[in-house]
């Protein structure tokens, strides 16, 4: 039996133990090549949309792609910097090949990779037959200048790299297989031996000495904690009869000590007897000093207490209801639907707690409003119903003005938002007439019109520019208040960017004659984000920067990153609420400005808002204090939310003669959060 045993615990440990390590191998060999292929077609990805940006900004200038030179050799290029990927290939809409890095690969079957539907943008890889083997496609088609697809971009890399690479993991998985599993099963035979078949022997040992009759003997301790306890039990069962007749004298010993309990028990029954007769008087004198109006229905609702304050809510003395059922006093009241009523007190005697409201007019013909309060106390067999009423009157009143307050806001925003998005969208069409009629008159008949109407058209022409940057604020704060902004996430370099906007603002800055100081942190990850809408934040904030800075001051700009935990509904990302922490990009554009009122701080991003006194502010693009829209900041803070991030802003407040600046903080995560993924397109 010993040896059956053990045999049988061993084959099923290995037989355990070699199903699972073989399930973790396969499942481990699977995923890995399934991650392969992922990160090939990433890349392969990455290569093509970088290829197809580059060439649609030659498709811009309204050149055919056919007419584009070179773009074989950089097919070529694409896959010699990449020794894993096989080809790279442009066709046609028609199918035709236009480029190809290996004219071998022209003969590729492409029909099954073209969508149905070409504004479906960049496909993922899928297999492709071809001459030489099997192969992963990865397909983008790419925009001419006027939207339309103009040709598609292949790249894709063979089944034989991930093939060779699966094969290696197998190779190296089946060793450590091996190696784990006997090294494991060792353990497990070791184990069994010491820590089950030995002492189990231990045990049958010392049981068959008490079958003998030797209970002078006790069982050995085992080192396991249930069988150590069987070997407990065992002894113990054998020192029972010796031990029944001190058991019995110390239940006896302790009985007396409980008659003795019991005489005290009784002596301090008789003080709390005394103490609760206080008590009460302590309770009837808190009763009648209770801020709130309380009533003390028996079983048969007749009112048996009432207190001052009741007397004081109801108007009547206590006299003139104590001693009656509670509906004399509901008469009293005039309260309405008194049946209702009743029912209420009923089932208040059956439930704990019954809360609601009441409306009374006392003898003074004040109508009131209270608030009630039930709760009923079993004493034995006798249940009491305590009713706390508390004069709520003036609290409803400021509770219905606060709420047809709120529902007057709401309405005003819900119009106002209305307003918003029928304004730009009825504007946007007149607008886009006028700038065209304009853009014909100063390209084709601005030689036949006299000097003045040239000046006019001009002018016609920059106002209608200035208004379309204006409507299309509109739209966009439209569209951020209906969440209906998409975003296209790629990887951006955000120093790259600031490069960018700085040099597209170095006008700006030499006609303000102020100072850029950029300092920009080298170690800086690339995010992934919008780069329009980034662009259109970063542009939003350094404009704000220049406008309301004096002419000759300082503007820095200053990126680095930190670790912090994500938390989009506070601004300033300042609450800790776990320990995870994930990177955030966080850009600090600081001036020399007039800086920023404290209770404006709050508001600066709300729509249509102006800080300062509007009177004072000027016209003009970037002019001292020039006034736009109000529209700027708010558009910024949509767009770094909408990226899982935040904006935020800090000065010691306003003033003009001292300049005492303003900073503000922008954090970007490096990965977009899963709050973003309904914005991201």
């Amino acid at each position: 039996m010993k040896q059956s045993l053990e045999k049988r615990i061993i084959l099923f440990s290995f037989v355990i133990l070699a199903m699972t390590t073989l399930a973790n191998t396969g499942l481990d060999i699977a995923v890995f090549r399934r991650d392969y292929i992922h990160e090939m077609g990433l890349r392969s990805q990455g290569l093509a949309a970088a290829f197809k940006a580059n060439i649609e900004k030659v498709l811009a200038l309204g050149i055919n792609i056919r007419d584009v030179a070179g773009l074989a050799d950089k097919c070529r290029e694409i896959v010699q910097s990449d020794p894993e990927m096989a080809y790279c290939v442009i066709k046609g809409k028609d199918g035709s090949v236009m480029f190809v890095n290996d004219s071998s690969f022209a003969r590729l079957d492409f029909a099954k990779s073209v969508p149905e539907d070409e504004n479906k943008g960049m496909r993922n890889s899928n297999a492709t037959e071809g001459p030489k083997g099997s192969y992963y496609d990865t397909m983008i088609p790419v925009r001419a200048s006027d939207g339309e697809t103009a040709a598609f971009i292949h790249i894709g890399f063979p089944q034989s790299v991930i093939d060779q690479k699966v094969h290696a993991v197998i190779i190296r998985s089946i060793i450590v297989f091996i190696a784990f599993l006997l090294a494991s099963f060792a353990l497990v035979v070791y184990f069994i031996k010491r820590s089950i078949i030995e002492p189990i022997s231990s045990l049958l040992d010392g049981v068959t000495r008490i079958s003998q009759g030797d209970f002078t003997s006790p069982m050995q301790e085992l080192p396991v904690y249930e069988l150590n306890e069987l070997s407990l039990k065992i002894n113990a069962m054998a020192t029972a009869l010796a031990a029944h007749d001190m058991a019995l004298r110390d239940n006896y010993k302790e009985l007396s000590a409980t008659h003795f309990q019991l005489h005290d028990s009784y002596q301090q029954l008789e003080k709390l007897s005394l103490e609760l007769e206080k008590s009460e008087e302590l309770y009837k004198t808190l009763l009648d000093e209770a801020g709130d109006a309380i009533i003390i229905l028996d079983q048969n609702e007749t009112i048996i207490i009432a207190n001052k304050m009741a007397e004081e809510f109801c108007g009547y003395p206590a006299a003139a209801f104590v001693g009656k059922h509670v509906s004399a006093l509901l008469l009293l009241l005039n309260v309405e639907n008194i049946q209702r009523f009743l029912r209420n007190i009923a089932d208040a005697f059956s439930e704990k707690h019954l809360s609601g409201e009441v409306t009374i007019v006392n003898s003074r013909q004040e109508q009131l409003v209270g608030k009630i309060h039930t709760s009923c106390v079993t004493i034995g067999e006798q249940s009491l119903l305590q009713v706390l009423m508390r004069d709520v009157t003036k609290e409803r009143e400021i509770i219905t003005n606060l709420e047809n307050s709120t529902a007057g806001l709401a309405r005003l925003n819900r119009m106002k938002d209305s307003f918003l998005g029928l304004a730009s969208h009825e504007l946007k069409t007149p607008l886009t007439i006028i700038m065209g009629y304009a853009e014909l008159l100063q390209s084709v008949m601005m030689e036949k019109l006299p000097a003045a109407a040239q000046e006019m058209i001009n002018n016609i022409s920059s106002a209608a520019a200035r208004l379309d940057t204006v409507v299309k604020d509109m739209i966009d704060v439209s569209k951020i208040d209906q969440k209906q902004l998409d975003l296209k996430l790629e990887q951006v370099n955000v120093n790259a960017l600031i490069e960018e906007i700085i040099r597209e603002l170095h006008l700006f800055f030499v006609l303000r004659k102020q100072e850029i100081n950029v300092t920009l942190d080298d170690a800086l990850p690339m995010i992934r984000g919008d780069k329009t809408r980034l662009y259109q934040l970063l542009s939003n904030v350094l404009g704000n920067a220049i406008k309301f800075t004096p002419d000759g001051g300082n503007i820095s700009v200053i990126t680095s990153l930190r670790h912090l935990v994500p938390n989009p509904q506070t601004s300033g990302f300042d609450g800790v609420f776990s320990s995870e922490r994930q990177p955030f990009v966080e850009i600090a554009v600081s001036d020399t400005g007039i800086g920023i009122d404290p209770d404006d701080q709050k508001r600066i991003f709300d729509k249509f808002y102006e800080a300062g006194n509007i009177e004072e502010h000027s016209s003009g693009k970037v002019a001292f204090k020039s006034r736009g829209a109000g529209l700027g900041l708010s558009i910024a803070k949509g767009v770094a939310e909408m990226h899982g991030g935040s904006i935020w802003v800090e000065s010691q407040g306003y003033d003009q003669s001292e300049c005492p600046g303003a900073t503000f903080h922008i954090l970007l995560p490096v990965e977009p959060s899963i709050l973003t993924e309904k914005y991201i397109k």
